[in-house]
This record gives structure tokens, C-alpha cells and sequence, in this order.
């Protein structure tokens, strides 16, 4: 069950590799399998993602140690399997009961803390989750995790054939598994491969230069000359209570509020008649997001100096706010009127 494209053999195959293999007089089984050892690790520090690890793996291991199977899989350092890939599997809905299969086989390796291990007929046999082994596959053959140099657990290789392993190409089987853990942590912390560019120091710089970016932002001020609807913070049982002086508190919904600040200056129009006035106080916009925000705001311009018994609007005169909070008026909009809030 080996598969091999060309599009694999482009982008992963060494120029030496088939060197590696060829038979001379006077060579040995050993030396060719110990070139194609090397080849593979050098092949490993290569790959651009873990796919690719995979297949190098699947395909390549072939070569040197001869199988009817090959399972592969790489997992979280808790043991939580992240990918299967099976020999001669491609990906689809059709495979996905295989693939299952082979993501089960992972499961129950990463769990039992096996070292290099040969697999029995009897160990899979008592192995519940095991029931749906495929009836074309001997169950024996031979497990090695794919430990880091820390012991970390970080996937599984699994042979499938019914001859036993001898022990040279086990203690092979090891090194090449811990060059492919290396591979792992290299890729998931984008030393390597397609990511990175974003690895090493220079993923720490660009999120450096993001919140620089966003605090400066907040220092570039956008002004604010709108209408917002307003009202006075009286309840309906104090609808006809007298005309208050010239401070009244008034609630704005937040996305209105966000330019006003102590001092920011406020207009109005009551039947003809204006009123002009100077906010004192205002809660904090974060605490306004599912509430209307409260302010209190002295008139500094009023006919008879007594408060407008009424209020719909207030325009927000002169005013200016932080480009990112002014971004978020029209989110937080939409938020209270999914809430019904508003």
C-alpha cells in the first residue's frame, strides 16, 4: 500500500535518492538502507508542512524497511492526534472509514506509552477499540513514536507487515523518528517551511509592531459633528414633574456618546427655542455597551435658564474621538439592535 506521484517525487524527492538505492558490486543491504536514512532526514529539514512530512514518510520508508502498511500520524504533546496518513490513502469521504481507523490506532498507541514496539496479533486482538481492523492487514508489525529530545510525545509510525523487525532497523526506525518529532516542533513554531517567515524573532517584532500600530491609532482623532437621539433620564412616573434647573442628566446610546467627554459642547432645539449646554460628567463608554450611556450636562445657554421639558436629539458640536472607537460605532449598533437594546 505505497503511494507515490509525481508531484511528490518534484518537490520531495533528493537528486541522490535513487543514487542511494542503485546496486553495486560488493555493496550491502546496510549501507544502501543507511544512505536512504540520511537522504530522509535530510529530506525532513526540507519539507514545507507536515503533509509533505507525511508522505516522505509513507513513501519513502519503503525503501529500507519494507512493509504492506504504513500508519503516520502526528499529535499534540498530550497526546491528542492531529493527522492520520495511511499508505496508498488519499483523503476523501470514501476514506474516511480508514482513516478513522488509522486515527483510532493513534489514539490507543499515544495512550498505552510504548516505546519502539512490536505489534501482535493477541495485542491488537485485546484491544477494544481495535474491533474494525481491516481484514487486509496483518496485525503485526511495529510501532515507534515520534518522541522529541525531551521525551515530548509528538505522533506515531506504525509497520504493518507479518515478518518480524530486526533490531538494526528498529534503532533506525528511531532516529528517524525523532529527526520527524524535531520536524514537527520545527514546523509548529514556523522555523521552517511555508511559515517561516513568521518564525523565530520575526513573529515577536510583527506582534510588536500590531499593538504599537493600534496605540497609535488611538492618539489620531476623527471629528465628530452629528445628531444622536437622546432623552432625559427621568422615569414615566416623572414624566410631569416640574422643569428641573439648568443640570439635567440625559442618555445617549453608546455608539453617540463616544466623542463626549467633561467640557464637550451640546446643542439642542425645543420647539423652536435653542438650547445650548456643556457636558459635566459621562459614564465610561465601556460600561454603556448594552446600556445607554449617562451624562450630565449644565445649560450655558438657555431662554428662561430652566432645562427643555423634553428631549429626542442632541447634537454633538466640535467634538472629535479615537479613530478606533470611531470604527466601532456601527459594531456596537449592530450589536444592541440584535439585542433588541436599542
Amino acid at each position: 500500500m505505497s503511494q507515490e506521484t509525481p508531484q511528490d517525487q518534484a518537490a520531495e524527492e533528493h537528486p541522490g535518492i535513487e543514487a542511494a538505492y542503485e546496486r553495486t558490486p560488493g555493496d550491502n543491504v546496510g549501507m544502501r538502507a543507511l544512505a536512504g536514512l540520511f537522504l530522509l532526514e535530510h529530506e525532513f529539514r526540507r519539507v514545507p508542512g507536515q503533509s509533505h512530512l507525511a508522505r516522505l514518510v509513507v513513501n519513502r520508508l519503503n525503501r529500507f524497511a519494507p512493509y504492506d502498511c504504513a500508519v503516520f500520524w502526528t499529535c499534540s504533546p498530550r497526546g491528542k492526534v492531529y493527522d492520520v496518513t495511511i499508505s496508498g490513502i488519499i483523503k476523501n469521504k470514501d476514506t474516511k472509514p480508514i482513516l478513522d481507523w488509522g486515527r483510532g490506532l493513534g489514539k490507543w498507541l499515544n495512550k498505552t506509552g510504548y516505546g519502539n514496539t512490536q505489534l501482535t496479533p493477541i495485542m491488537v486482538d485485546m484491544e477494544k477499540s481495535m474491533v474494525n481492523w481491516p481484514g487486509n492487514l496483518p496485525k503485526s508489525g511495529l510501532y515507534v513514536p515520534l518522541r522529541a529530545q525531551d521525551g515530548t510525545l509528538r505522533g506515531g509510525l506504525v509497520l504493518l507487515r507479518a515478518a518480524t523487525w530486526a533490531q538494526p532497523i528498529r534503532i533506525m526506525l528511531d532516529q528517524l523518528a525523532e529527526a520527524a518529532a524535531y520536524t514537527v516542533d520545527a514546523l509548529d513554531a514556523g522555523v521552517h517551511g511555508r511559515r517561516a517567515a513568521r518564525g523565530g524573532i520575526g513573529k515577536y517584532l510583527t506582534g510588536l509592531a500590531a499593538l504599537v500600530l493600534l496605540g497609535l491609532s488611538f492618539l489620531i482623532p476623527v471629528p465628530v459633528n452629528v445628531n444622536v437621539p437622546a432623552q432625559l433620564a427621568v422615569s414615566n412616573s416623572q414624566a410631569n414633574v416640574p422643569r428641573g434647573p439648568a443640570q439635567i442628566d440625559i442618555l445617549i446610546p453608546p455608539q453617540g456618546a463616544m466623542a463626549l467627554k467633561p467640557g464637550s459642547r451640546l446643542k439642542t432645539n425645543y420647539q423652536n427655542t435653542q438650547y445650548e449646554l456643556e457636558v459635566e460628567h459621562i459614564t465610561p463608554w465601556l460600561a454603556g455597551l448594552f446600556a445607554d450611556r449617562r451624562l450630565r450636562a449644565r445649560f450655558i445657554a438657555a431662554p428662561d435658564g430652566l432645562a427643555p421639558p423634553a428631549l429626542s436629539t442632541i447634537t454633538i458640536e466640535n467634538a472629535s474621538m479615537p479613530l478606533p472607537l470611531y470604527l466601532l460605532r456601527g459594531p456596537i449598533a449592530m450589536m444592541r439592535r440584535a439585542f433588541d437594546i436599542d
